[in-house]
């Protein structure tokens, strides 16, 4: 039997621990991100096995949280602590916990362009804020002057940002080149959740004290359509090929599953108690966060069923997806 020189056994072993310290454990694998809001912390999950692999101290009260895979990081927003904590992914553990002296209640979060900025609603100001990646510094303030600026969604192309204003029951634009705000446009009562097409084409917004889901144009940022979802529909996401738009139902402890492009409610899935966060990271897998019965359910996009149920903490809420690398 034949060895290898000695000399290429040591490189390769070098290369195998250079990879390692970049890397560390299990990154090259996906997450799942689940923040526990009301057990300050922050679950790893394995897709695969729906295990919890990992969980991660944050501030008080974390409701949403952002992932930046490039940087191995994620962002949570921790609405009680009106502070961003700041996760690195292969601890996993925080590094970082920013005040936000700016701002009270910070809860929608997204992640920017090269993963060089973070935006984050401040409820109680009205305002969005702009964040340096890189040492939180806020770098620029838009004023919605809404009431209640709560939750907020990104641009495929990253130049616009939306925010919708659960008291003012609207949806804002904000151009991330001017720095300009606005239209203001009213939806229906409670706007929350808020999504963008893959395509870029539509916004879709949760009208949850009036039971309806609002569909406008990007481009003419009005509203196009509107869908009759009862229970109280409070978040919404699309899958990435465009075809199925999830929409959580809290008081019937439902899922309301749509073909996005015919805007036709093809099924309601019982889910767990109190579903708020959703999130679609591929065109076959659906993640929905149960807040009140502790658990995440698992939905097969294709079967539209439920597969499986993890067990999330305390009040899981807001969810973020690390694809593999």
């Amino acid at each position: 039997m034949s060895r290898a020189p000695f000399s290429v056994t040591i490189v390769a072993a070098l290369l195998v621990g250079v990879t390692w310290a970049i890397y560390g454990p299990g990154s090259e694998d996906p997450a799942l991100l689940v923040a526990n809001k009301n057990g300050a912390s922050l679950y790893v999950v394995d897709p695969a096995s729906g295990r919890v692999t990992d969980s991660v101290s944050t501030g008080q009260g974390p409701h949403e949280v952002a992932a930046a895979p490039e940087t191995r990081r994620a962002f949570v927003a921790n609405y009680a602590g009106g502070t961003i904590s700041v996760i690195d992914l292969d601890g996993p553990n925080e590094t970082e916990r920013w005040p936000l002296e700016a701002a009270r209640r910070p809860h929608g979060i997204a992640v920017g362009p090269e993963e060089e900025r973070v935006y984050v609603t401040a409820e109680e100001r009205g305002a969005v804020l702009e964040l340096d990646a890189a040492s939180g510094t806020v770098l620029r303030t838009f004023e919605t002057r809404q009431d209640v600026t709560h939750m907020l969604a990104l641009s495929p192309d990253a130049q616009t940002l939306y925010a919708t204003s659960i008291g003012s029951g609207t949806l804002s634009r904000i151009d991330l080149d001017t720095g300009d705000v606005g239209p203001h446009v009213a939806t229906g009562e409670g706007a929350e959740g808020i999504t963008v097409s893959p395509d870029a084409e539509d916004v879709w917004v949760t009208n949850r004290a009036d039971d309806t889901v609002s569909i406008l144009s990007a481009a003419s940022v009005s509203v196009t359509d509107t869908l009759s979802v009862d229970g109280f529909p409070i978040r919404v996401d699309i899958s990435p090929d465009g075809r199925h738009a999830l929409i959580s139902a809290p008081r019937a402890g439902e899922l309301a599953v749509y073909n996005a492009g015919e805007r036709r409610r093809m099924t309601r899935l019982n889910v767990g108690t109190k579903p708020i966060g959703v999130l679609t990271p591929t065109n076959d897998r659906a993640y929905v966060a149960n807040a009140g019965s502790g658990t995440v359910s698992v939905i097969d996009l294709s079967a539209r069923a439920v597969v499986d149920t993890i067990s999330a903490g305390r009040g899981p809420d807001g969810m973020a997806y690390v694809p593999a690398q």
